[in-house]
């Protein structure tokens, strides 16, 4: 009972029920001022509006790249608040840079009225030059300007983070891995923004003055372009800018040119772009979009971005190969490598080993458990490892039995080149690459011309010396990705990936002239001149669906014309 002069007595109120009229009156309290403050107060959200300049994932594969960094970056750290991600692309690759930025700032006043951003990321030079041309635009909102790509600027409105390319180091990354090099064909284009890299590789070269040539390709069509790199020769190489216009304005992405150029030419490809590194471009010291993705997500997390990290080594495993590069530095990175086979079955290795460990940890309860029968367990533990050293032995005789099979029915046994079996095969497997990601797909049919008369005239071993010699040829003007085979008898087919007709045409006259120079010794010592006749048939991603027997069939009619029309020479279908 309450005290007799406490003022609440009077009113029969005790004090425990005082204090809970109290609390439940702050609870209503702070909820009332929480559904005041709105739903930014309530989670602790965190707006970042970023503007990027090259397009969605699929139209750049720059852009595609930033978005892995970005979010592994993102994945790696723990989030101390909800952030709230808004994205908006330009999408320059395809539209061009003034007309991605047409009507753009009043599509994001209309769209983000009522939205207050915390910070504004933009990367690239579209996008930076589009919000540090409009200082209106979020007024008071924190900048900060991602790799923007003009020379002596910085912005008057907020943060930037230049990636500084170093073209000393991207040039003089040719002489170290590839000393035979002599010549250096510099690609880019007449733009305000790709002459200032222009200009930046001529002050370069100027320090590898007495050991490379340089040339530049900056005022060509694209057609120019490839048709000059065709005749490019061994001791010659390509240094690649990112660019996106030719001499007649028309416009394409690096990394198509890049492909085109892998097809085309016979000498390696640098670059100082992580993007243009595709199969059969070498790569070199280039500026990685995957960690520029990552100090954006670095931005985002309110964390300092790592910079100075962003350029780097980066080299193409199947082009290093190919072109024997050496003194590759130990901090390169590599792409397109062939994984291992512990690393093609990792889970499965683990699986087993995981299994083996089980089996032991039983095995050895069992022995405890069953001290009184130990030599029996030993006895048929012994006569389970000899049958599982047995299983094994036989186990590893039969897999090299079928790997010796398997290359003796895909191999030529003259020549050592694929047969037709395994030509048959890789064709189908082209032709379904080609249809998926729309790409032409060339094949050439070779055949040896009067090879019965090299038979009858010097003996049938003259006649095994030339289609090794054929076989050899072809096979040394074969690019990494193309595949020679001999289809039969003095007949040889020769598949090209990625290739169109017209450049599949250059390389089989190629071929054609370098068979003409060969001399095969005869059987009494005769020296004997060969010629090949060339039938060229392509297969087109807006043509009719080939198969392998059809396009081989086109490529034979084409042989035949060949033939008819006097041999020792190339007739496309």
């Amino acid at each position: 009972m309450p005290h007799r002069d406490h003022p609440f007595a009077a009113q029969g109120i005790g004090s425990r029920q005082l204090w809970r009229r109290l609390l439940l009156g702050c609870a209503l309290l702070a909820w009332a001022l929480a559904a005041l403050a709105g739903p930014t107060w309530a989670t602790g959200e965190r707006k970042v509006l970023v503007l990027y300049s090259l397009g969605s994932d699929s139209a750049s594969a720059w852009q595609a790249l930033i978005h892995k960094g970005l979010s592994a970056e993102l994945a790696d750290k723990r989030q101390t608040s909800t952030l709230g991600i808004f994205e908006e692309r330009f999408d320059a690759v395809r539209v061009g840079d003034e007309q991605a930025q047409a009507g753009m700032e009043q599509y994001l006043r209309t769209k983000y009225a009522h939205i207050r951003f915390d910070a504004i990321i933009t990367e690239n030079y579209v996008a930076a030059r589009f919000l540090s041309d409009r200082p209106d635009l979020f007024r008071g909102v924190p900048r900060h300007y991602m790799n923007h790509g003009r020379l002596n600027w910085s912005p008057n409105d907020g943060i930037a983070y230049q990636v500084q390319a170093s073209f000393k180091r991207a040039i003089g990354v040719i002489p170290q891995v590839a000393p035979e090099v002599r010549h250096v064909v510099v690609i880019g284009d007449s733009t305000d923004r790709m002459q200032e890299s222009v200009n930046g590789v001529r002050e370069a070269a100027g320090i590898y003055a007495r050991q490379l040539r340089f040339e530049y390709w900056d005022r060509l069509t694209y057609a120019e372009i490839f048709r000059q790199a065709a005749l490019l020769r061994p001791g010659s190489a390509i240094f690649l800018l990112p660019s996106y216009h030719d001499s007649a304005g028309e416009r394409r992405r690096p990394v198509d040119i890049a492909r085109q150029l892998v097809a085309t030419t016979r000498v390696p490809i640098f670059t100082n772009w992580e993007a243009i590194v595709v199969p059969g471009v070498v790569g070199g010291y280039v500026v990685s979009a995957e960690r520029i993705g990552r100090a954006i997500g670095a931005i985002l997390l309110q964390r300092k971005p790592d910079i100075a990290g962003i350029p780097g080594y980066l080299f193409d495993h199947g082009a290093a190969q190919h072109f024997h590069l050496q003194n590759i530095p130990p901090t390169a990175q590599w792409v397109n490598r062939p994984r291992s086979v512990f690393e093609e079955y990792l889970w499965q290795i683990l699986a087993g080993l995981t299994l083996i460990v089980l089996e032991g940890v039983l095995i050895s309860a069992l022995i405890f458990a069953l001290r009184g029968r130990r030599q029996t367990l030993l006895a048929l533990h012994d006569e389970r490892n000899q049958l599982e050293a047995r299983v094994t032995r036989r186990t590893l005789e039969l897999m090299v039995a079928n790997t010796k099979l398997e290359q003796l029915a895909t191999t030529d046994p003259l020549t050592g080149i694929g047969n037709r079996r395994r030509m048959t095969e890789q064709i189908n497997k082209e032709l379904e690459r080609s249809r998926r990601f729309k790409h032409s797909l060339s094949l050439l049919m070779v055949d040896i011309d009067h090879f019965k008369d090299v038979n009858d005239v010097y003996g049938h071993e003259a006649g095994d010396r030339a289609i090794v010699a054929v076989a050899r040829s072809l096979a040394g003007g074969m690019r990494n990705i193309d595949m020679a085979s001999r289809f039969g008898g003095e007949e040889f087919v020769l598949l090209m990936p990625e290739t169109a007709i017209d450049v599949a045409s250059g390389a089989a006259e190629r071929l054609r002239a370098d068979v003409a120079m060969l001399r095969i010794e005869g059987d009494n010592g005769e020296r004997i001149a060969l010629t090949v006749s060339i039938g060229v048939a392509s297969s087109t991603p807006d043509g009719p669906p080939d198969s392998a027997s059809s396009l081989i069939s086109r490529a034979d009619k084409a042989l035949y014309q060949a033939k008819h029309e006097g041999r020792d020479r190339v007739v496309s279908a």
